[in-house]
């Protein structure tokens, strides 16, 4: 590490306990619970520094003006699309030279933000240093449109203008990204298994006609090479195979979805204990959620739920029939 970089590092962490210490006597704690977790940042109490965002037809500066100071020159991202609970979800970017650190936040949300120190000298961009975060968000963060705000810190803790990047946090139950967008309709039905703890649980939905849906036939009928590769449109499908292998995925949760109307008949309702993954119990809730009214006005709705517990000793491992959970009757 250059002295350069090294004395930057300690600014930026010089800034976090400046930052703690401003607020009332708190001390920076883990962000537990927050609606965004930053990996490799720091979670700071309180409102996020600067100046709020410029209106979008604030315009920019004249070209012989130069870069505002303690500026987010600009953020990249693979896809703004968040599915609430899962992480390794990577931001980065540019912010001007005069910035240590970067400040960030779900705008509107949770009791703080998040400060990354600034890196290296970006080679492509003239007094611009790079950063990068990678982020994780809440199970339960509320689905729909939300601002990702952003904020160059200098070393005495002041902060720049903001900067917001629009993100879509997709709703915990299948919608056909309706949240973000209500003029897209959801799915006409989509039966749902959430449980609680790391459990290798399976949803099995046996259908009027006999088909059986289940994780590890999320079609209905055996795989090609045992890979999804592509839904066929209008099919009914399984949307994962949550803890596959005991490997947490944060959603501890699967969907089956169907695009289009229920078939009426008897749909029975199946949880299998595949694997306890070290857990003693495991509680579950199954839901089925049908889609109702004509958009934008339209929605999904809870029609029936059930809940239950399974213990590790009643494990199938795949080989013995599911618990039962309940029928679903459709008229």
């Amino acid at each position: 590490m250059s002295a350069r970089r090294a004395a930057r590092t300690a600014a930026a962490v010089a800034y976090a306990a400046l930052a703690a210490a401003c607020d009332v006597g708190q001390g920076p704690t883990t962000g537990t619970g927050e609606p965004i977790q930053v990996a490799n940042g720091q979670f700071i109490p309180g409102d996020l520094p600067g100046a709020p965002p410029l209106p979008e037809d604030a315009g920019s500066l004249p070209p012989d003006a130069g870069v505002r100071p303690l500026s987010v020159l600009d953020v990249t991202f693979n896809s703004t699309q968040i599915v609430a609970g899962t992480g390794a979800k990577s931001f980065g970017g540019d912010v001007s030279n005069d910035a240590v650190a970067v400040g960030v936040r779900l705008a509107g949300q949770g009791t703080g933000y998040w400060v990354v120190p600034a890196g290296v000298p970006d080679l492509q961009i003239a007094n611009a240093y790079t950063f990068g975060m990678s982020t994780a968000f809440d199970p339960n963060d509320p689905p729909g449109l939300h601002a990702l705000r952003f904020v160059a810190l200098g070393p005495s803790g002041a902060g720049g203008t903001q900067s917001d990047v629009q993100v879509c946090i997709d709703s915990r139950i299948p919608d056909n990204g309706h949240a973000c967008d209500p003029s897209v309709a959801p799915p006409k039905a989509v039966f749902s298994l959430q449980w609680d703890t790391n459990f290798d649980l399976d949803l099995h939905v046996v259908t009027p006609a006999g088909v059986d849906y289940n994780p590890k036939v999320p079609l209905g009928e055996p795989l090609e090479a045992g890979v999804l590769r592509s839904i066929p449109a209008g099919l009914p499908f399984i949307d994962r195979d949550s803890l596959r292998g005991c490997l947490s995925d944060g959603l501890r949760q699967e969907d089956l979805v169907f695009p289009d109307a229920l078939p009426k008949g008897t749909y029975h309702v199946y949880a299998d204990p595949y694997a306890a993954c070290g857990q003693n119990a495991v509680h579950f809730t199954f839901t089925l959620y049908e889609s109702s009214g004509t958009c934008p006005k339209c929605s999904q709705n809870a029609v029936t739920s059930r809940s239950g517990e399974l213990l590790a000793s009643q494990v199938t491992g795949g080989s013995a029939p599911a618990l039962f959970v309940q029928d679903v009757s459709v008229e």
